[in-house]
């Protein structure tokens, strides 16, 4: 077998292991993800048809290179563990899957692996919500008033919420736009799953996410899945609503949050952060070192030492300077766009509806992180990634389209 066959069956064979594992384990699924970026380089180095390739706009990849090399030189001035690089690693799947997910047909493979990983592991947090056993961790879960809040195989609820969020509203115009009615049933039944689980992890900044996607979900989607995606989705609302009704009684909770003097609030978390920022403009604290100066610039000594700023705006603003949270927020308008964009010029169909899915999942995803450290969460953080790997493959499959009907 020649070698770019080889790495071609490596990268495929990762990037699937990582659509199965990703909602189960973190290790497993960066090993597996590993593996399909080693095939990919192998593949690139060892095609003869590599210029061939259509690579994702040059803009987004251009803008990921200036933030990711900014927040290496506020590592470097800020005396930072330089591996904390290891992080940006991550954008490697943007790469690798927009180049490789071009092939519909092997994509489709990926998302049937994926959406068996997520009602595999969707099943076993509805399971938790009545159990109440955390089977990988060895623990009891959080006691609500009627069963317990689900976490999966994952360390917080923050992280099980967001995984679940962005894939679930992922899956929903894929599943509709699909080309069988057992594939469309079959990808509606993960993402209505993943929205259950949702529902028992009862996390509030989750579920505002989601309200957002799925209004801006049903603005985009065509009117003829309109009437059925509402449908379906109030469906599933109402009858996770009916088994747990803690879950309205979370957002009656919200006044401490909205207090700048209760020392664990978003607003308290926020202010001391833009302390930080203040001190350090340029450069930031460092990746790495919001802890160690969060300790000094709380307000209230009686709150939680934390790790993050809830935000991820102020996040990076705080770690690595302003500038590098320009570029980061310059990173995300030009992904919205480009999807947008290239939305409103794709034909109907299975594409279409990819793109919508990575569209509504990234809006999904920004809005959640204005509350919580989305993407400095690895977990969810590569689900991004992989999203937008898709949206970036099709619209270099529109790219390659337009060229050769100009030929034409």
């Amino acid at each position: 077998m020649k070698p770019d066959k080889v790495f071609l069956i490596l990268t495929w064979t990762g990037l699937a292991g990582y659509a199965f594992f990703a909602p189960a384990s973190i290790a497993v699924s960066q090993i597996l993800f590993g593996i399909a970026v080693l095939g990919f380089f192998g593949y690139l180095i060892t095609d003869s048809s590599r210029k061939d390739l259509v690579f994702p706009p040059v803009l987004i990849l251009f803008t990921v290179l200036l933030y990711v090399g900014y927040r290496f030189a506020s590592m470097i001035i800020a005396d930072s563990d330089l591996l904390m690089i290891k992080e940006d690693w991550l954008f490697l799947m943007v790469l690798a899957g927009g180049v490789m997910f071009r092939d519909i047909k092997n994509l489709t493979r990926v998302l049937d692996i994926f959406a068996a990983g997520l009602i595999l592991m969707g099943g076993y947090g509805i399971w938790q919500h009545f159990v109440g056993v955390d089977l990988y961790h060895k623990v009891l879960l959080d006691r609500m008033t009627f069963g317990y809040r689900v976490i999966g195989n994952f360390s917080t609820y923050l992280t099980f919420s967001g995984f679940f969020a962005v894939a679930a509203i992922f899956m929903v115009p894929i599943a509709f736009s699909a080309g069988s009615r057992i594939r469309k049933f079959y990808y509606l039944l993960a993402s209505q799953i993943g929205l259950v689980c949702i529902l028992f992890n009862y996390s509030r900044s989750t579920i505002v996410a989601l309200i957002v996607g799925v209004i801006v979900l049903l603005l985009l989607i065509g009117a003829r899945y309109r009437r059925w995606v509402s449908l379906v989705i109030l469906l599933t609302l109402a009858v996770g609503m009916v088994i747990s009704p803690d879950f309205m009684s979370r957002f009656k909770n919200m006044k401490n949050e909205l207090s700048a003097g209760y020392a664990n609030s978003r607003l308290a978390i926020w202010g001391a952060t833009i302390s930080m920022i203040e001190e350090k403009p340029l450069f930031g604290v460092g990746p790495g070192n919001f802890h160690d100066n969060y300790i000094t610039h709380r307000r209230n000594r009686t709150g939680r030492n934390l790790s993050h700023a809830h935000n991820d705006i102020l996040n990076v603003a705080a770690e690595s300077g302003i500038p590098c949270a320009a570029l980061f927020m310059i990173m995300w308008l030009l992904v919205l766009l480009y999807l947008y964009r290239g939305y409103n010029r794709c034909p109907d169909g299975f594409q279409r509806g990819l793109l919508l899915g990575s569209l509504t999942a990234s809006l999904v995803f920004l809005v959640m992180s204005q509350f919580e450290a989305s993407f400095a969460d690895e977990e969810v953080r590569l689900l991004l990634m992989f999203v937008w790997g898709i949206g970036m493959a099709v619209l270099g499959n529109l790219k390659a389209s337009e060229r050769l009907s100009e030929i034409a």
